[in-house]
Parts: C-alpha cells; sequence; structure tokens
C-alpha cells in the first residue's frame, strides 16, 4: 500500500471528511487497475491531464463525487459517481464503451475512522477487506464484460457431411453399369435364336439352367412369365 500512502500524503490537506477518505482509497484503487484519472465533473475540461493523483475540485461537492477515468491503453473510459446517504456511500461506475454498469454500497463506519482523518495508519479500518469490496463489486464485473465484449467472433466452419456427421453409415453401392450379372438378361439374340418376350432385370435362368453351355441353349424360345422359368422349343 505504499502507493496508497503517497496518494493520501498528497490528498491530506484536502481531506475533511470520512467520504473523503474513501473516495481517496477508491481512486488509487482504480488506479492500480491500469488508469488514470482525467478529471473532475460529467464533461471533460480544459484543465483534464492523465495522472495518477487525484484531479483538482475532486472534492468540491461533499455529497455527490464524479471522477472520470482512462485506461493506459486509451481504450475504455470510466465514469465513477458516490453519492453520500447518512452513514453509508453509494458508488456507481459506468464503463463507455460497452454501457455496462456495476455498483457498491458501503457504510463508511465500517471503514473510515473519521477520528482520525490526517493520519495515513488509522484513518482505514479493515483496509484488506475495504479493497476486496471495490475490487469484486465494480472493478471485477466492468472488466469481465470488456473481455467478452472484446472477444473475437467464434470462426464459422461449413456443414458437416452426412459422412462426417456419421462416419459410419453406408453409401448406397451402385453396380457398374457395363457389367452385368449373369442371370441378368436384355433384350437381344443368344446365337442367333431371338427372344420373344422383351424382359429386363427378370432372372432368366434357374441354377441348374445356369450349368448349361450357350450351345444347349440353342433351342430356346419362349419365357414362362408365370413361373418366371425357361421354356425350351418342342424338339
Amino acid at each position: 500500500m505504499a502507493g496508497l500512502e503517497v496518494l493520501f500524503a498528497s490528498a491530506a490537506p484536502a481531506i475533511t471528511c470520512a467520504q473523503d477518505a474513501l473516495i481517496c482509497f477508491l481512486h488509487w484503487e482504480v488506479v492500480t487497475h491500469g488508469y488514470y484519472g482525467l478529471g473532475a465533473g460529467d464533461q471533460p475540461g480544459p484543465n483534464d491531464k492523465k495522472s495518477e493523483l487525484l484531479p483538482a475540485e475532486w472534492n468540491n461537492n461533499k455529497d455527490l463525487y464524479v471522477l472520470r477515468y482512462e485506461s493506459k491503453d486509451g481504450s475504455r473510459k470510466l465514469l465513477v459517481k458516490a453519492v453520500t446517504v447518512e452513514n453509508s456511500m453509494i458508488i456507481n461506475v459506468l464503463e463507455h464503451g460497452s454501457q455496462q454498469v456495476s455498483d457498491l454500497t458501503l457504510n463508511l463506519n465500517d471503514y473510515i475512522d473519521s477520528d482520525h482523518l490526517v493520519d495515513f495508519h488509522r484513518v482505514y479500518k479493515k483496509s484488506e477487506e475495504l479493497r476486496s469490496r471495490l475490487v469484486s463489486g465494480i472493478i471485477t464485473p466492468i472488466h469481465e464484460h470488456w473481455v467478452k465484449a472484446s472477444e473475437s467472433p467464434q470462426q464459422e466452419f461449413p456443414p458437416a457431411t452426412a459422412r462426417e456427421i456419421d462416419p459410419l453409415r453406408i453409401h448406397p453401392h451402385h453396380p457398374h453399369t457395363s457389367r452385368q450379372p449373369p442371370w441378368h438378361v436384355d433384350t437381344g439374340t443368344v446365337r442367333g435364336s431371338t427372344w420373344q418376350s422383351k424382359v429386363s432385370n427378370v432372372p432368366a435362368f434357374w441354377p441348374e439352367d445356369q450349368k448349361r453351355s450357350p450351345r444347349e441353349l440353342e433351342g430356346i424360345k419362349e419365357i414362362d412369365h408365370r413361373n418366371g422359368r425357361v421354356q425350351k422349343a418342342t424338339p
């Protein structure tokens, strides 16, 4: 917390109440997470400058503190508002780019000792708990939303083919049309004898007929459509 002590020393002359001390702590936490202070108020002013110190007029209004910040790489801007309500302080943070908002309510008496406002070593109570609540309540939500918004879209891939979806799928078999099984009969002649009936994709021979030689089949005359067998001509 050496950085906080230096910051507190520079701001101590202007610290007159518990909310001033809390804003000093809050400013240090924002700066340590990669931001510079720009200035006070909602709108940019001619005296704005990047600094790790609190800007001029940062505590002119003890009921409403408004501070602006910019990340060190210039990619993000924060608007911090803190409202005092009795013994509590409501802190609201807006990230300009994403319009993400986070807020946190703290009890001043839990973390600030109003009787020792000018003594750095005694003014903050439970400083580690205070820091944890500031980080988890306002810093982390802003950063997480920023990371998600800035992530590049996932790479798109073309639709998967049927084989990629089901590698075990068996594709339909298309036999080569230039070769036909021995039982396939088409319109034509057999050794000079012409079929009397045009047939396609009909078994021409039963097993005992397939053993016959072409010479034995020269006497074929017609096909019996009733039982699908070849009938021989009468001698």
